[in-house]
C-alpha cells in the first residue's frame, strides 16, 4: 500500500511501486486528494477501498511519503485492520511541521493546503501529535545532510528542506535511518527504495554501507526486467 504526500499524486510513488511489484508484491498506489479531504476523510475512504477490494484478507504493508504517513497512522489506529504488516514512513511530519505552524494564518498557504493546514501544525495537543502509535512494526526514513545543519537555513538542526529531522521522529519506531536527500524527491531515490524494501522484508534498515558498496537499484531493476 503506497500513500503519497501532500500536493502530490500517486505518480510520485511509482518508482517505489514498481520496485515492490518486481519483487512479487501485490501493490496498490492510492491517488488520494490531499487538499480537499482531511486526513480522517481519506482514512475512511481508504478503509472502504480496502474492504471492497478484500485487501484486509492479506497482510498489508504500508510505504508512505510525508502526509501519507498521517493518513496511514490514522487508518491503522482507528480502523485496526486484522492483518497489519510493516510500515515505512518516508519523511513523515509525525510531530507536525514548523512551516505549517508559522504559515497557518497566511492566506496563500491556507489556500494551497486547504483542509489539512491545521492538521500539520506542531504542539502537544495538535492533530499530528495525537494520532496514536501503530501496533505494527514501523520504521522511519528521514532526509537530511547528517550534519549540524540541513538543506535550509530557516529550519533548526538537520532538515530535508521541508521538515527538521526531529519532526519525523515517533516513539515506538523499530528503526530509523537518515538519507542525504531533500523532501520533494526522497521517495524516488535508490537508497530510499532499498531501505524501504529491506524494512518491509526484514524489519530493519540498511546501516553502515558506503556508497560504493550499495548497488544502484535502477541497475538491478533493469537486469531483472531483462533490459
Amino acid at each position: 500500500m503506497f500513500l503519497h504526500g501532500a500536493l502530490k499524486s500517486a505518480f510520485s510513488m511509482k518508482r517505489l511501486e514498481k520496485a515492490f511489484a518486481r519483487r512479487g508484491y501485490q501493490t496498490f498506489n492510492w491517488d488520494y486528494d490531499s487538499r480537499n479531504h482531511t486526513v480522517e476523510q481519506n482514512a475512511a475512504m481508504l478503509d472502504s477501498i480496502v474492504t471492497a477490494r478484500g485487501y484486509d484478507q492479506d497482510v498489508m504493508h504500508f510505504v508512505t511519503h510525508s502526509m501519507g504517513a498521517l493518513v496511514a497512522r490514522y487508518y491503522l489506529t482507528h480502523y485496526s485492520p486484522p492483518r497489519q504488516g510493516r510500515f515505512v514512513m518516508i519523511a513523515p511530519p509525525n510531530q507536525g511541521s514548523i512551516l505549517a505552524t508559522e504559515l497557518q494564518d497566511f492566506p496563500p498557504f491556507r489556500w494551497i493546503y486547504k483542509k489539512n493546514v491545521d492538521q500539520l501544525v506542531m504542539g502537544d495537543s495538535t492533530f499530528a501529535a495525537n494520532l496514536g502509535i501503530p501496533e505494527c512494526e514501523f520504521g522511519i526514513i528521514a532526509g537530511g545532510t547528517g550534519g549540524k545543519y540541513g538543506f535550509t537555513w530557516y529550519l533548526p538542526g538537520d532538515d530535508d528542506s521541508v521538515l527538521s529531522v526531529k519532526q519525523t521522529r515517533l516513539s515506538g519506531a523499530s528503526d530509523f535511518v537518515l538519507v542525504n536527500h531533500v523532501h520533494a524527491t526522497i521517495m524516488r531515490e535508490d537508497d530510499t527504495i532499498r531501505n524501504a524494501m529491506h524494512f518491509i522484508e526484514d524489519g530493519s534498515f540498511i546501516h553502515g554501507q558506503g556508497r560504493a558498496e550499495v548497488l544502484s537499484l535502477r541497475g538491478q531493476q533493469e537486469r531483472i526486467s531483462g533490459r
